[in-house]
């Protein structure tokens, strides 16, 4: 499953938005950083968008660590 997270810009006016990428069961397998590329960052993956959620900066770095760690 991909979910969908994203967060108010960074102060120079980055977006903060990507995909958690997760088993059925809500592991995390993996993080996809958006950036500029919109849905085309995860053309490709058939694991199909489910939701989205919008969290406060620190909880969308909390999150993204636990999806780049899950990579490793």
């Amino acid at each position: 499953m991909l979910i969908y997270i994203g967060t108010t810009n960074t102060t120079s006016g980055n977006p903060r938005r990507g995909w958690l990428r997760t088993t059925a069961a809500g592991q995390p397998l993996g993080w996809i950083e958006e950036g500029y590329e919109g849905h085309g960052a995860i053309k490709g993956y058939d694991d199909g968008e489910t939701m989205k959620i919008t969290v406060s900066p620190a909880e969308y770095k909390r999150i993204k660590k636990t999806g780049e760690a899950a990579q490793r």
